[in-house]
């Protein structure tokens, strides 16, 4: 467990580099012929994962320098070898490793021993069971054999645009044309940008239509040789409010080396910052443009004793935990009011200053709770101990160091 003190954060750090996009730099990288160096990749066990994940398929990667992993394509002749992956607690990792399987008929024993076991597959394993694949089951522990088929596959937006940016990996190398129709809006098309992106720059051609995508066959991806992850939004976002929450003291966080022509979200936080750089009692505002922060404002106004209405993020019931219950849970027990919907959640801390000292809080093993909690060091007037602190190091290797680096005072116990 680790225990944190009252603390301004103050200061400038390099922003981190994104997860979410180098673990589809790497996988992009395992589809050309020929190998590819891809740098500025995370030290974080998400990565970890992907790397292992990708070498049980056959590829050979080896790190060149800190941050930097050179991938060797896996075979693609057939016959496919069959390959056994432990997904752990990477849900990108799964999706995207079972698309790009599917699409070379690669026979897959795939399992986790952690809550991913509990979060369901289906937007994906379905459209893929009608498309040739066969499974074992709809979510892991699973065995997925056959070869997936070209044709039509149909998604709503509420489903997870992760789901749909896996299959854009594996569906240009089928043989025929598919098409992905989106039934209605994207919540959080970002993560479609951004492996619309990668796949641009491995010389791979997505048409975007009206309600959908138009995917052409018998493509092949061609390596760019060297290719970097971005740095990261969502992380450097939530820096610059745990900074914006010492306002008061002429404290701010500035985040530097931030890629300004990026397809992630959160480059337009200054609204969100104008409202909780004050002594802020009530906050109603839509989160879609940065959804990740629902839970630090969430946090932040269970320490003030505000009100908060955050809403349109329904995608957070579906992350490493139902983060708007969590919150909604942990708030409650800490003697605030709160309720969470479908897409929001509506709640009011307890009296400022009633929270005992060591008050012990569950991060049930996410880490966007855990640093939710860990930014707000800056409105806490007694300590604070969160529980599950190895789960940070699945997104973000470096918190500890950039966070003392800033002020950020902590201990273990």
């Amino acid at each position: 467990m680790i225990r944190i003190y009252p603390s301004l954060l103050n200061g400038t750090i390099k922003a981190p580099a994104s997860k979410a996009y180098a673990q589809r730099l790497l996988f992009a990288a395992s589809l050309p012929p020929t190998g590819t160096l891809v740098t500025n990749v995370p030290d974080c066990r998400d990565i970890e994962t992907t790397i292992d994940c990708l070498r049980r398929m056959g590829c050979r990667i080896e790190q060149r320098g800190a941050g930097s992993w050179y991938v060797e394509p896996f075979p693609k002749t057939q016959p496919i070898k069959p390959a056994k992956l432990d997904f752990k607690d990477s849900a990108t990792t799964a999706r995207f490793a079972l698309a790009i399987a599917a699409a070379f008929g690669m026979n897959i024993e795939a399992r986790s021993q952690s809550y991913l076991s509990k979060r369901h597959m289906l937007p994906l394993t379905s459209r893929l069971a009608v498309r040739g694949m066969k499974f074992t089951g709809f979510s892991l522990p699973l065995e997925m054999t056959g070869r997936l088929e070209p044709g039509e596959f149909v998604f709503r937006g509420d489903e997870g645009s992760q789901f749909i940016g896996a299959l854009m990996y594996a569906l240009p190398m089928l043989p025929q044309d598919s098409h992905i129709s989106i039934s209605s809006p994207l919540t959080d098309r970002s993560f479609v940008d951004i492996s619309l992106n990668i796949l641009r720059r491995f010389g791979i051609e997505i048409t975007e239509e009206e309600n959908g995508f138009t995917i052409p066959g018998r493509q092949f991806y061609s390596s760019p040789g060297e290719i970097s992850a971005e740095n990261d939004w969502s992380i450097a976002s939530a820096w610059i409010c745990g900074g914006a929450f010492g306002a008061y003291r002429d404290c701010s966080v500035e985040v530097d080396e931030l890629p300004l022509g990026s397809p992630q979200l959160y480059k337009d936080i200054k609204p969100l910052i104008s409202l909780i750089s004050q002594d802020f009692q009530d906050i109603g505002i839509s989160m879609a443009g940065c959804p990740s922060l629902t839970t630090l404002v969430a946090a932040a106004a269970m320490f003030k004793g505000a009100s908060v209405e955050l809403e349109d993020v329904p995608q957070l019931k579906a992350k490493e935990t139902n983060r708007l219950q969590v919150m909604t849970d942990i708030i409650n027990s800490c003697g605030g009011n709160a309720v969470c919907s479908d897409s929001g959640i509506h709640a009011r801390g307890p009296a400022p200053g009633s929270i005992p000292a060591d008050t012990v809080i569950d991060c049930r093993d996410d880490p966007w709770i855990f640093l939710s909690f860990a930014l707000c060091a800056p409105l806490i007037q007694q300590t604070i101990i969160l529980k599950d602190e190895d789960c940070i190091t699945k997104t973000y290797g470096n918190f500890f160091k950039d966070f003392e680096s800033l002020g950020g005072k902590w201990e273990r116990v």
